[in-house]
């Protein structure tokens, strides 16, 4: 179990650093902007940050999605058992990629905002609401908070209003002001 979340970390990490690579690599930012100490490699993890946060997201459409076959397994297989393991064992696996996913699009996204040495509340502001939503998803995950803690970091985690401010965030700061 232990040897497996190593490999999907690893996992994770390495196609954060393949996006990075490729992105920097395609990345032809020609104006003479000060780019942060990274240079053009800021922006690549910005965009590497971009889509760990678009991929943690899709949680959205998964858990309906896994909600309504596990609901129908019996009508959509003859074995709605078997269909209803094989989407439990499917939804571990999902879950585990979309914490890591998401804690390194946190992480990477600070990378990304201290290399482009952009320090206005405006860009930093999505990336508290990236971080508020990584720390209580990690509080749901842990054994110590008290249930009330739980629901309340769930309740939390789950309001669709905290993406929304954060995506407005971050799209009116790079968009606009950068």
């Amino acid at each position: 179990m232990q040897m497996r979340l190593y490999a999907t970390a690893t996992t994770a990490l390495i196609a954060i650093l393949l996006v990075v690579g490729t992105v920097t690599a395609e990345d032809h930012d020609d104006d003479d902007d000060d780019d942060g100490f990274l240079g053009d490699a800021g922006e690549g993890l910005g965009t590497a940050a971009a889509w760990g946060l678009a991929f943690s997201t899709t949680i959205i459409i998964w858990k309906p999605g896994l909600k309504y076959i596990r609901a129908n397994a019996d009508k959509i297989v003859e074995d709605g058992r078997w269909l209803k393991k094989k989407l439990g064992k499917a939804n571990r696996w999902y879950l585990k990629i979309h914490y890591w996913i998401g804690a390194g699009a946190v992480l990477v996204g600070f990378i990304h905002g201290v290399a482009m040495n952009r320090w206005e509340v405006l860009f930093w502001g999505g990336w508290v609401g990236m971080l508020f939503m990584s720390i209580t998803g990690s509080l749901l995950l842990w054994k110590w908070p008290p249930r009330k803690v739980k629901k309340g970091a769930r309740l939390l985690h789950a309001q669709r209003a905290v993406l929304v401010i954060t995506i407005v965030l971050l799209f009116v700061s790079h968009e606009f002001f950068d």
